[in-house]
C-alpha cells in the first residue's frame, strides 16, 4: 500500500501544484520518485513529530495541500496535541499518513506497536479516519481524502499487501464481500485478509457469511452496520487494533444507541495488554486470537451458543 500511496500522490500532485509530501524521516524505498519528480513540494522535516505535525497545518492554512507521511505511533502519540489543534480544531485539510498500524512492526516492541491510534483520532472532532486494507482501498482512500478537502487519518500496514479486492471500490460506504444469512463481520484494515480466511473456515463448516470490509471508521457507514444487525443472528467486529475506541466500539456504541443489538455481539482486537513477547505480526495475531483458525473456532462456537 506504501507504493500505491506514492504512485496516488504523484498523479494527484502532476495534476494540482498545491499537492506536498511531508515525512518525517521515513518512507525510504518508496518515497524518493516523489522526491525526485516534485523537488520542493516534498520536505523531510526529521525526526521531530510535534513540529512536522505543524509544520504540516502551517503549509495547510497557506493553501498548500499536504499528505504528512509518518511511522502511526510515533505520529499520533507524540504529535496528538498539534494534531488536535492545529489540525482539527483549526480545520487545516492535512491529510495524516500513519505507516505501520497495528502490528505491522511486530518484532520491534510496543514503542512500535499501534494499538491506540484509532480510538485517538476518532476522537478527536473534525477528522475523517480512514483504514484502507489493500491497494485497491488505499488508492480510493487517497483520492477521497484528497477530495473532501478536510482533515483527514489514513491508517496503512507496512507490508507488501496482494490485492483483495478485483478492481476499484468505493470507499465511502462499507463493502460487501460476501452476502450471507448467519453471521456479519464487519473488518477493518489491514485485518481484512485474515478475515476474509476466516470467512472461507467458516463456510466450510456450513455457516453462511456476511463480510464487510470497512475502510472509513469515521464516519461510519451507520447503514451498513444496521443491515447487519437486522439481517443476522450473530454480528462480529475484526480489528488489528486494541478493543477500547476502534471499529468494534463504534459499531456497538451505534447499536445500542438505537437499540437494535443482534442476539450475539463480539469485538475481535487486541485486549487491554501490552504485546511483552516479540513476534512477527502473523505470531502477535496468533497470540491474541486473532490468527484466522482462532477467530473463525470463537466465532463459531458463539454463533452456536456453546459460549
Amino acid at each position: 500500500m506504501r507504493s500505491t500511496f506514492v504512485q496516488t500522490i504523484s498523479r494527484l500532485a502532476r495534476e494540482d501544484p498545491k499537492v506536498m509530501l511531508v515525512i518525517g524521516d521515513t518512507g525510504f524505498s518508496v518515497m524518493e520518485p516523489f522526491e525526485a519528480e516534485f523537488g520542493p513540494r516534498f520536505v523531510n522535516v526529521g525526526i521531530a513529530e510535534q513540529s512536522f505535525v505543524t509544520f504540516a497545518a502551517g503549509l495547510a492554512a497557506a493553501g498548500m495541500k499536504p499528505f504528512a507521511y509518518n511511522v502511526v505511533s510515533f505520529m499520533t502519540l507524540r504529535g496528538a496535541e498539534q494534531i488536535l489543534l492545529d489540525v482539527c480544531y483549526q480545520e487545516n485539510p492535512v491529510i495524516l499518513v500513519g505507516v505501520g498500524g497495528g502490528f505491522a512492526y511486530g518484532a520491534a516492541g510496543p514503542t512500535h506497536h499501534a494499538l491506540q491510534d484509532i480510538a485517538m483520532m476518532r476522537a478527536f472532532p473534525n477528522l475523517d479516519v480512514y483504514c484502507p486494507a489493500d491497494p485497491a482501498e488505499m488508492e480510493a482512500v487517497t483520492f477521497a481524502a484528497y477530495r473532501r478537502q478536510r482533515p483527514a487519518y489514513i491508517r496503512i500496514g507496512r507490508s507488501v499487501d496482494a490485492p483483495i479486492h478485483p478492481g476499484a471500490v468505493d470507499v465511502e460506504r462499507a463493502i460487501p464481500l460476501t452476502q450471507g444469512t448467519d453471521i456479519a463481520i464487519l473488518a477493518c484494515g489491514t485485518i481484512l485478509r485474515e478475515a476474509v480466511q476466516v470467512q472461507k473456515r467458516l463456510e466450510e463448516r456450513g455457516c453462511s457469511v456476511t463480510l464487510y470490509s470497512v475502510p472509513r471508521v469515521q464516519p461510519l457507514d451507520e447503514d451498513a452496520v444496521r443491515f447487519c444487525a437486522a439481517g443476522h443472528r450473530a454480528v462480529f467486529t475484526m480489528e488489528e487494533h486494541g478493543m477500547t475506541g476502534g471499529l468494534g466500539s463504534a459499531v456497538a456504541e451505534l447499536l445500542m444507541e438505537q437499540g437494535q443489538t443482534p442476539a450475539v455481539f463480539q469485538r475481535y482486537g487486541v485486549p487491554d495488554s501490552f504485546a511483552m513477547l516479540t513476534g512477527s505480526r502473523t505470531y502477535q495475531l496468533d497470540y491474541f486470537g486473532l490468527s484466522p483458525d482462532k477467530a473463525a473456532e470463537d466465532m463459531w462456537k458463539r454463533w452456536k451458543g456453546t459460549i
